[in-house]
């Protein structure tokens, strides 16, 4: 690997791109989510822009509260993985895995244990219900596949919206 070939997988060049293809069988960018639901299931799809070594599918569900000065704070509702220690029987691949240049490689996640009238309340919400809109508040779920020799991981992000 040349000297420039290495600068570019230290700022981020990781081989390959994350989609999130559905969230609760809907589409990721508009999916609706109930407020007393407390698993969220969904697919993506990792394509390798060059060869690369996958180690781990992650999946974090958060929430993320701006403040009136700016601050942003974050809350990990719920996390899924797939890796060395948690291999999904029945797969085409097990983990880590190798990818060539226009290999795709589809997965799912199963997060549970979601509390978002709970997790609202700790953010300083007292009636959930009236919180379900606000502006301050963004839903999101984010997708990561970890690249072995690289720093950061390319990763797929989708905002969905929650109802009663």
């Amino acid at each position: 690997m040349g000297f420039f070939d290495k600068i570019k997988t230290f700022v981020g060049e990781h081989g390959c791109k994350v989609e999130i293809t559905s969230l609760e069988h809907q589409d990721p960018g508009s999916m609706k989510f109930p407020v007393n639901d407390s698993v969220l299931k969904g697919n993506f799809k990792v394509t390798a822009t060059k060869p690369c070594v996958v180690l781990a599918h992650k999946v974090e569900v958060c929430v993320m509260k701006k403040h009136p000065d700016g601050r942003e704070e974050v809350v990990t509702l719920a996390e899924d993985s797939h890796d060395e220690k948690n291999q999904v029987i029945g797969m085409d691949y097990q983990w880590p895995y190798d990818m060539k240049a226009g290999d795709v490689k589809e997965d799912g996640f199963c997060a549970g244990g979601i509390d978002i009238p709970g997790t609202l309340r700790k953010l300083g919400f007292d009636n959930p219900s009236s919180a379900l809109t606000a502006p301050n508040l963004t839903w999101y779920v984010k997708v990561l596949a970890d690249v072995k020799g690289t720093p950061m991981d390319a990763d797929a992000k989708a905002n969905f919206s929650i109802v009663e």
